[in-house]
C-alpha cells in the first residue's frame, strides 16, 4: 500500500463528526421552519419532513458531484490498473486517496444520520424497503471504508444520487399542492412555466411531470449507470487476484451490490407504474375540467 489506511481512533472521529454535521444541518433547516403551521396532519408532516429533505438536497449535491470526480478519475484518469480501482490504497496519489476517504466518511456518517430519522420518524420518510435500504448501505459503507474496498464501485455508487434531488422537488410539489398556504407556491412555479392551469391541477401536472423526470434520470444512474458499475467490478475481480481484502467481506460486499441492483430495479418498476397511474389521472383530470398544460 502506498498511502496509510487512517486509524481506528482517526476513522471513529471523522464518524463521529460526519454524524454530528448532517444533525446540526437538520437542527439548523429545523430552526428556520419552525414557525411552519401545524394546524392539520399534512401540514404537520410536512414540518416534521422537511427538514430531513433539506438536508437530503445537500448530501444528494454533494456525492453527485464527488461520485463523478471519483469515476471520472478512475475511470478516464491515472488509474489503468484494476488494483487501483478495487482498492483505494493501491493508488499513489495522496490527495486522491484522502478525497475518497472524505466522501466515504460523508456517505456512511449521513446513512447512520438518515437510518435514525427514517426510524425515528417511520413511516413518514419511508417504509420498510427504505429501512432495508438503509441498512444494506449501512453494512456496505462501512466495510467499503474499513478496507479501502472497491472506490470505482463507490463512485458510481455516489452518482446514484443523481436522482434523489428530483426525487425531493417531487416531495415538495405534493406537499405545497396539498396544503392551503403554500397554493401560492405552486401558482407561482405555473406561472413561470407558462402553465395554463393554477392550484391543486397546476401542482398535478407538476407531479406528474417531474415523476417522469424521476424515472428517466432513476433508470439512467441507478440501473444502467450501476449495472455498468457492477459489470466493471465483476471484470476487475476476475483480472486481480484480490488479496487485500478478505474473503468473507468480499462476498458480503459482492452479495450487497448485487441485492443493491435488484431493489433498484424493483423500484424502477414501481416508479413506472406511479407514473403510468398518475398520467391517467391528470389525463382524465383535464378532461373532466377542460383545462390543459402548456
Amino acid at each position: 500500500m502506498t498511502v496509510p489506511q487512517p486509524s481506528a481512533v482517526t476513522s471513529l472521529t471523522r464518524m463521529v463528526a460526519g454524524v454530528v454535521a448532517w444533525e446540526g444541518a437538520f437542527q439548523i433547516s429545523k430552526f428556520f421552519l419552525r414557525n411552519l403551521p401545524e394546524r392539520d396532519d399534512k401540514e404537520r408532516t410536512y414540518k416534521r419532513a422537511a427538514a430531513s429533505y433539506i438536508v437530503s438536497f445537500i448530501h444528494a449535491f454533494f456525492l453527485t458531484w464527488a461520485g463523478w470526480t471519483i469515476v471520472r478519475e478512475l475511470e478516464f484518469g491515472g488509474a489503468s490498473a484494476s488494483a487501483e480501482r478495487l482498492s483505494l490504497y493501491a493508488n499513489d496519489d495522496a490527495s486522491f486517496v484522502g478525497f475518497v476517504e472524505i466522501v466515504t466518511i460523508a456517505f456512511f456518517s449521513y446513512v447512520v444520520y438518515d437510518l435514525l430519522h427514517v426510524i425515528d420518524q417511520y413511516p413518514d420518510l419511508g417504509g420498510v424497503d427504505i429501512l432495508a435500504h438503509h441498512f444494506g448501505f449501512f453494512a456496505a459503507a462501512l466495510l467499503a471504508y474499513a478496507y479501502g474496498a472497491y472506490p470505482l464501485m463507490l463512485g458510481w455508487l455516489c452518482t446514484c444520487e443523481t436522482s434523489t434531488p428530483v426525487l425531493n422537488v417531487r416531495f415538495f410539489i405534493k406537499s405545497w399542492r396539498e396544503m392551503e398556504y403554500t397554493l401560492p407556491n405552486i401558482d407561482a412555479i405555473a406561472s413561470m412555466l407558462g402553465m395554463k392551469t393554477r392550484g391543486v391541477i397546476a401542482g398535478n401536472w407538476m407531479e406528474y411531470y417531474v415523476s417522469v423526470a424521476f424515472l428517466w434520470v432513476f433508470v439512467a444512474v441507478r440501473v444502467i449507470g450501476y449495472g455498468y458499475a457492477l459489470i466493471r467490478l465483476t471484470g476487475d475481480l476476475k483480472l486481480v487476484d484480490d488479496n487485500f481484502i478478505p474473503y468473507t467481506v468480499r462476498a458480503i460486499l459482492y452479495t450487497l451490490t448485487c441485492a443493491g441492483l435488484m431493489l433498484n430495479l424493483v423500484w424502477s418498476y414501481k416508479i413506472y407504474g406511479m407514473c403510468r397511474h398518475f398520467r391517467r389521472k391528470v389525463l382524465k383530470q383535464r378532461d373532466d375540467s377542460g383545462d390543459k398544460m402548456s
